[in-house]
């Protein structure tokens, strides 16, 4: 996977999701006491002229990267070939 970090603040990238299941896993993240952000992938005018569903990338710190990976796998493991 490739390792993306986010303007050189310690965050590194976790995932990326349609916009529902980015929110979903960032408050598991914040309840679990992991620090999140998200940035979107297309941007809202895009969004809205051509009706597709936004999409989130979202970034952890560094040092909490390992237990936010394994917060994404329990939330996420059961979609199989699915990408929410």
């Amino acid at each position: 996977m490739e390792n993306k970090s986010f303007s050189g603040t310690g965050y590194e990238f976790l995932s990326e999701k349609e916009a529902m299941w980015a929110e979903m896993l960032m408050q598991a993240l914040k309840e679990n006491g992991i620090p999140c952000t998200s940035l979107p992938v297309h941007g809202a005018g895009f969004v809205m002229r051509t009706g597709i569903m936004e999409r989130l990338q979202v970034f952890v710190p560094a040092e909490k990267k390992p237990q936010a990976e394994e917060i994404l796998e329990e939330l996420f493991s059961h979609a199989g070939s699915e990408n929410p």
